[in-house]
């Protein structure tokens, strides 16, 4: 397979998408988008050199260095003894990681070719407390305040003033690449690029731009939340947004979800949540499958291993004529095209997951597509405003709607690579670091 590059890929989109494993065991993930549509702000690496006389605070993070050639998923993560700077800039604040979940969006903006600037710390889907508040901060928190993480935005464009910062006009810039030198390595040789997501969860201690907090103080109970609502902000966010913001479907409707990693069986319960009459779980993996019935809210299940006629068995699957809803994460172009051609006549197809090859493309029949009435829709992060879809969430949670902790599994910070083996092999749905 052909690694594309997320920087070609970022020049030429202003959004990003959410990447979930394909249900193609052999086809491996390389990057996010695809190309033609815009970016409105330059596309460069900041480099914080104004840090390098800073004083420091030891802490410890999970670094990502320069990648092999041949690489897998993460061989490039290492966890190290870093500095933090105790000088705060405008806007900034220091927050005391609790948890971080571990998307495949870390692992895809740190393989080669991804126009990445090594070394970085990863991570954005975080949770901790926080340390101190740098200056000119405006949203109301103070020392010890619990706090919740997700994307950053730049609140000035017009994405941004209709609530809709998933895709705001610097969404690339703000979010794939952070900054460089914002951290030091443990003997103070190496400068180590931080604010990947405007917060580098990977980390004990980490520098986190204020417009990706989320006050928390209200909103969990105890410590424990706090580590388990950490993914919220990103993976559990992009599939439950997909049906709640974007689609809103009706009970009437059948619902297909293509592809059951933690995005997947997100929008499963965002379905169930819906009050959809049918909801249908598709994947390779039996064991996945039954567990989005069994634990998630899906009625139906299709394992696509010996599968000839993948359309005709999705349409067979959701009653014949095919679903309403399509919330497609997979990326892979069989998956794709045969979920796409499955729909009902108006029904709604939603591209939640990352091609597998940035030089895909998709070819539909125009006139089909026409006179069907078809809705083809992008989704970036659930198309979500995370300070209101968040608090949202955790109300579904303590309804017993939205049974987050049912694919959660906790790995300390020094285990991560057992997390991240555990993740390849499909043993964990949405592993989380606890520090």
């Amino acid at each position: 397979m052909t690694r594309g590059s997320v920087a070609r890929a970022a020049r030429a989109v202003h959004g990003q998408v959410c990447l979930t494993p394909p249900l193609t065991g052999s086809v491996r993930r390389t990057t996010l988008a695809t190309p033609a549509l815009r970016v409105a702000a330059p596309f460069q690496h900041v480099n914080d050199l104004n840090r390098q006389n800073a004083t420091m605070t030891p802490s410890r993070a999970i670094v990502a260095s320069e990648p092999a050639a041949e690489h897998h998923g993460g061989d490039n993560w290492s966890l190290q003894d870093i500095q933090v700077p105790n000088e705060l800039k405008d806007g900034e604040i220091l927050v005391e990681m609790v948890a971080t979940g571990i998307c495949h969006t870390d692992l895809s903006l740190t393989a080669p070719g991804q126009g990445q600037t090594f070394p970085i710390v990863p991570g954005h889907e975080g949770s901790g407390y926080v340390k101190a508040v740098g200056p000119n901060v405006t949203k109301p928190i103070k020392p010890g305040d619990p706090v919740l993480l997700s994307f950053d935005s730049c609140g000035n464009c017009k994405e941004c003033d209709e609530k809709r910062p998933a895709y705001c006009d610097a969404f690339a810039p703000m979010n794939l690449f952070g900054e460089s030198n914002v951290f030091k390595s443990g003997d103070g040789s190496l400068g180590i690029g931080a604010k990947f997501f405007g917060h580098s969860s990977f980390a004990k201690l980490s520098v986190v731009k204020e417009s990706t907090v989320l006050p928390a103080k209200d909103l969990i109970q105890s410590k424990e939340e706090l580590q388990l609502f950490a993914p919220l902000g990103c993976g559990i966010q992009t599939g439950v947004g997909a049906i709640l913001n974007l689609v809103k479907p009706l009970p009437s409707d059948t619902v297909m979800v293509t592809g059951l990693g933690g995005v997947g069986l997100s929008a499963v319960m965002g379905a169930k949540i819906a009050g959809c009459k049918r909801i249908v779980a598709v994947d390779r993996n039996q064991e996945r499958i039954d567990m989005a019935i069994e634990l998630f809210g899906a009625t139906d299940g299709l394992n696509t291993t010996d599968v000839t006629d993948l359309t005709a068995a999705m349409k067979e699957v959701s009653g014949g004529r095919g679903p309403n809803v399509v919330i497609e994460t997979t990326g892979v172009p069989v998956v794709v095209e045969s979920a796409y051609y499955s729909v009902d006549t108006r029904g709604a197809y939603v591209q939640v997951g990352g091609p597998v090859s940035p030089d895909y493309r998709f070819s539909l029949d125009l006139v089909q597509h026409l006179f069907r009435g078809i809705r083809l829709w992008g989704c970036v992060e659930g198309d979500s405003f995370p300070g209101e879809f968040i608090p949202e969430m955790i109300k579904h949670y303590r309804a017993g709607k939205l049974p987050i902790d049912k694919m959660v599994k906790y790995y300390p910070a020094d285990d991560f690579e057992t997390a991240l083996r555990d993740m390849h092999a499909g043993k964990t749905i949405k592993p989380v670091l606890l520090w």
